[in-house]
């Protein structure tokens, strides 16, 4: 895929803005003024600022001469005076009195390509949906980067510092726009990037990216048309060694048997749109069970005392706490045990010790809710929740707060709720209700039952080292705060290395979650697969593998 040389190439255009940004280049550059090169380097994402370059390329027609110059790509041959000055870029007409006319230059030939504009407007939900699946990441770097579609700075970067998930993915989609703004045939561009994404396993994306395609009226292979899944089976590993363009490291065994689960996110409208739907279904069934409540009370089935009663049980609170002269009393006072977003613990209860009738409708909705816990990340539903489920205040209830570092900003509900799960009892975990999320560091908040409040305190302090390593910052019950984390930063390498040695399958899973490199070397130069060699623990070496680790040969005295 190679750019022609009056054109920018994409390897050229990373470096150039690299460069602008360090301030390397604008002593060399006279026809950049200062406002260009400060939108550059302010620019939103790395993208938008190759944009403002390939733009500035466009206005000054030997912008780019004169960048290869400064930057030693060529060389200057110096002409006799009587000669023409060389036109650099080939394109570049001259008006009557023989200036360059700069609306002539050549634009980039699949800058408003139907590919480039679908994968412009869909950029962020790419970003998003890799980001929200780190295990694959390396994957798709190397697909991408044997297809030519990313140079190998890009590839190099993405695969060896210690950046958070969101950007490597953010250079990874960046740089792919910006070859499709570039190349000559952006369809094959296209193309090339569906082949990649099906091999890692991202089939929704690649249906909405050719839906987005058509609408565009672009062409779509007919070899590439799939149909749309939403399917959360598992990936076959790739091997992409043999394909890459740069020298790899001997590898015995760096597949796994079990391959990985790939995540199919929901974009941040697909988010707000279905957290209206489970609003209205909510809604609709909350009305259902509380009038046939009702037509069991009136029959005289049950005394509405004894659902008061059966309700504070599984609560571990005081009936005298409810209220309960009649059915909507008594629903309003569990309200702040219950939600739209947590309607299987007290409501199911009662759903399955009274409202036979209702429990397939209502394990219906929890399934829906489930669906939705598992494809919706945290950042997305920030501000739905807090606007659409205000916390109620309740003598019956305390406020649970867990500020979480940055990086679980990309993680989904689900991914939280298995935390939760973890550290606390399931029926303990059943009880929380009234999510709320807010921005900086990742804060949550939950309401617990009152009497549990202790036995948090106790499961927390029991704890804090393996929360530590999972990012949990801090959690403060009822506005007493246990500090977790010392240190917020987002090296969660150590964190594999120290989950590892303990032999924490779980934990290792939610840090390849996380974006910890499994190939990432300890002090004494081991990586993640080879500690897990080293204490013979074979379950967590696999998760290791289909989590991007690589087994390299080495002498590793390995137990049996």
């Amino acid at each position: 895929m190679d750019i022609p040389d009056d054109r920018p190439k994409v390897s050229e255009l990373i470096e150039f803005h690299e460069l602008l940004i360090k301030g390397q280049l604008e002593e060399s550059l006279p026809l950049l003024d200062a406002d260009t090169i400060r939108k550059i380097r302010n620019a939103f994402n790395d993208h938008e600022g190759m944009s403002l370059l390939i733009r500035a390329f466009g206005e000054h027609p030997t912008l780019l001469h004169e960048m290869r110059v400064a930057t030693g790509k060529i060389k200057v041959v110096p002409s006799s005076s009587s000669s023409a000055p060389h036109d650099p870029t080939g394109t570049v007409l001259q008006n009557k009195e023989g200036k360059k006319d700069p609306s002539s230059f050549k634009p980039m030939e699949g800058s408003m390509s139907p590919e480039y504009i679908t994968m412009k407007e869909m950029l962020a939900d790419l970003v998003d949906l890799l980001a929200g699946n780190a295990p694959v990441i390396s994957q798709l770097n190397n697909h991408l980067f044997s297809c030519d579609l990313i140079p190998k700075a890009v590839h190099v970067t993405v695969g060896t510092t210690g950046l958070t998930p969101y950007d490597r993915a953010n250079k990874i989609f960046s740089s792919v726009l910006a070859t499709l703004e570039c190349h000559p045939n952006p369809n094959s561009v296209f193309s090339s990037l569906i082949m990649s994404l099906q091999k890692v396993g991202l089939k929704n994306m690649v249906s909405k990216l050719m839906e987005k395609l058509k609408m565009k009226s672009g062409h779509v292979d007919p070899n590439l048309e799939q149909q749309p899944s939403v399917s959360k089976g598992p990936l076959q590993p790739v091997d992409v060694t043999a394909q890459s363009h740069t020298p790899q490291p001997t590898i015995t065994g760096s597949q796994s048997s079990t391959p990985t689960t790939v995540i199919e996110l929901s974009s941040k409208s697909e988010v707000a749109a279905n957290i209206k739907s489970l609003h209205s279904r909510f809604a609709s069934l909350n009305v259902k069970m509380r009038n046939q409540i009702v037509k069991i009370v009136q029959k005289g089935e049950v005394e509405l005392i004894d659902i008061a009663r059966s309700a504070a049980a599984y609560l571990s609170i005081e009936v005298s706490s409810l209220k309960y002269g009649n059915v909507d009393e008594l629903f309003d006072s569990l309200k702040p045990h219950y939600d739209f977003f947590n309607c299987d613990g007290v409501l199911k209860q009662l759903t399955d010790t009274y409202l036979s009738n209702a429990q397939t409708e209502l394990t219906e909705y929890i399934d829906s809710v489930d669906d939705f816990s598992e494809s919706s990340q945290l950042k997305h539903i920030r501000s739905v929740i807090d606007k659409e489920a205000p916390f109620l205040d309740s003598p019956t209830t305390k406020p649970i707060v867990i500020k979480l570092n940055g990086r679980w900003d990309e993680m989904t509900i689900k991914n939280f709720k298995s935390v939760l799960q973890y550290y606390f009892e399931p029926e303990i975990e059943n009880l929380f209700s009234h999510i709320s999320i807010k921005k900086g560091s990742v804060i949550v908040t939950l309401l617990i039952p009152t009497s549990l409040s202790q036995s948090l305190i106790d499961a927390i302090n029991n704890k804090t080292n393996s929360m530590s390593r999972l990012g949990i910052l801090e959690v403060a019950v009822d506005n007493k705060a246990i500090p977790i984390r010392r240190e917020d930063n987002n090296n969660f390498d150590v964190s594999l290395h120290e989950s590892v040695k303990a032999g924490d399958s779980f934990e290792v899973s939610m840090l390849l979650q996380l974006g910890a490199d499994p190939n990432s070397k300890d002090e004494r130069g081991k990586s993640a697969v080879e500690i897990a060699m080293e204490g013979g623990n074979t379950q967590i070496k696999e998760i290791l593998l289909t989590g991007g680790g690589e087994l390299f040969d080495t002498n590793i005295n390995t137990h049996t």
